[in-house]
């Protein structure tokens, strides 16, 4: 059996983009993103700082809620992410990668 890996990096300007184009549960899009902190995990978290105009705010973005975030942006882009392959995330320094595992036949 043949295995491909293919490994997806996310740079902060990156993180920001998908932060603001796919709508997660609890994240107002229109805010100003100042700074995000990619947390090594396991398993990783995302810190996003912004500015909602009534001052500095916070917000950590859980793994699962991530995974949600990148799926998403990656069909918004049109990159192609097989059904049943294996997904994971985790941290490379400043930046996040989202690896993507599949048998081939």
């Amino acid at each position: 059996m043949i295995t491909e890996i293919r490994h997806i990096i996310f740079s902060n300007d990156e993180l920001k983009l998908a932060l603001q184009s796919v709508p997660l549960e609890g994240f107002d899009a229109r805010r100003r993103i100042t700074r995000i902190d990619v947390l090594e995990g396991p398993p990783p978290t995302v810190m996003v700082h912004g500015d909602a105009g009534s001052g500095e705010t916070s917000q950590q973005i859980e793994s699962y809620q991530l995974a949600r975030l990148i799926v998403g942006y990656c069909r918004d882009k049109k990159i192609p992410l097989p059904k049943d392959a294996l997904k994971t995330l985790h941290a490379q320094g400043d930046q996040l990668c989202f690896s993507i595992m599949s048998s081939l036949s």
